[in-house]
């Protein structure tokens, strides 16, 4: 049999049944120390993140510590006055060992393969709110009753609480996750408490982006290769030689900025006024870059569920529609009521919606996606007040 070392996590599932359970047990916790982990492990990042700096900033109680698996990660935080750990050293399974609260975004796989984590409060932040039906979700039948038996003993999603934003939020989780009731938490997502705290002058000068013009981004998501592997490249190339739309983005002193999803291949085409792609590379944030735009154009991607709060106009560009739905996760029909409001499926489409720009959207997604009782509130530190008590 050959093994995908690249993919452990499936080989050690005896062992981690074994670890999680017995730290379950481990008494010597400390309710001040809390972990963080992001992106399994890879970066430092989404909600994870903000409320690592929230902490830090806010609450000198609390001794906060970042895990992750990357020792340039590791580097870059101490050089910025952080502190943080490799997963996998004494040091940082000590951490985990100690923690009274770990903080995930995608799974105990951010805290390493064989997470040590069981006993303190786990919240997952997770990364972003969506309308796809993920995980557990997924299952049906005879499988969803075995991994529902598994995730008894041992689950890389395995949490005591987990932040919503809305009760449709809520519903969402339990049928991705086969969740309880009990351990939701409306607070709002870290991360979006940047969305108005930016700097746009600064964020759009730092890409090459002159501060004076309308700037929208276009923020499309993955493509996966049974969609064609050359996909999100006719897609981009269409809207970028469409002259109807350069005519809008003229008429309107607008930039077209293309942010593509990080897993997608970085598409090169010479310049071409009023168009810009972004290198992944050349992006800190997804949120700044958000907050510093006027509009918003996407297709299946749930970045326009935090966009929303902004209350700025919001367009869908999705001329795949009836492939990428075919081929691709199971879609909430909620997300279909949006994307009716503003939708085009070709450039000259595109062009006659941004001219007729409207919050429509963003109106209609946030009575869906966010409770009234958040507006105005630091969703940081709710989450925060959340842990203290749950502690």
């Amino acid at each position: 049999m050959k093994i995908d070392f690249k993919s452990p996590k499936k080989y050690l599932l005896p062992l981690n049944i074994i670890t999680f359970n017995l730290c379950r047990l481990w008494p010597f916790r400390k309710k001040t120390l809390w972990v963080f982990g992001a992106r399994e492990g890879h970066q430092f990042e989404d909600n994870s993140k903000y409320m690592f700096l929230h902490v830090l900033k806010n609450h000198p109680n609390i001794h906060a510590v970042w895990l992750t698996n990357e020792p340039k990660v590791v580097d870059d935080m101490r050089k910025q006055g952080y502190e943080a750990y490799r997963n996998g050293t004494l040091k940082g399974k000590w951490m985990q060992l100690r923690a009274g609260a770990s903080f995930y975004t995608n799974g105990l796989m951010d805290f390493g393969f064989i997470p040590l984590v069981a006993g303190s409060k786990i919240v997952a932040l997770w990364h972003g709110m969506g309308f796809k039906l993920i995980y557990n979700g997924k299952l049906h039948g005879t499988p969803l009753k075995l991994k529902r038996m598994l995730d008894h003993f041992f689950s890389w999603t395995y949490r005591n609480i987990t932040i919503a934003t809305s009760k449709f939020t809520v519903e969402w989780l339990k049928d991705c996750f086969t969740l309880k009731n009990s351990g939701f938490r409306i607070t709002g997502q870290p991360r979006n408490d940047i969305l108005f705290k930016i700097d746009r002058k600064a964020i759009l000068n730092s890409i090459g982006i002159d501060d004076r013009k309308k700037v929208i981004i276009y923020m499309p998501t993955y493509r996966s290769n049974n969609l064609g592997k050359d996909a999100m490249s006719k897609i981009v190339k269409d809207l970028y030689y469409s002259d109807k739309l350069s005519n809008e983005l003229e008429k309107e002193n607008a930039v077209l900025i293309t942010k593509l999803h990080p897993l997608t291949p970085h598409i090169n085409l010479p310049n071409r006024k009023n168009f810009v792609i972004l290198d992944y590379a050349n992006v800190s944030s997804n949120q700044e870059l958000m907050g510093a735009c006027d509009e918003l154009i996407t297709d299946y991607s749930s970045c326009f569920i935090d966009f929303a709060l902004l209350d700025r106009p919001i367009f869908f560009y999705v001329p795949d529609e009836d492939s990428f739905i075919k081929k691709s996760e199971d879609v909430d029909k909620v997300f279909f009521s949006l994307c009716d409001l503003n939708k085009s499926t070709t450039p000259e489409e595109l062009a006659l919606l941004l001219s007729k720009s409207d919050n429509k959207v963003a109106e209609a997604t946030n009575k869906i996606f966010e409770d009234g009782s958040l507006k105005g509130t630091n969703y940081s530190e709710n989450v925060y007040k959340t842990i203290i008590k749950e502690l």
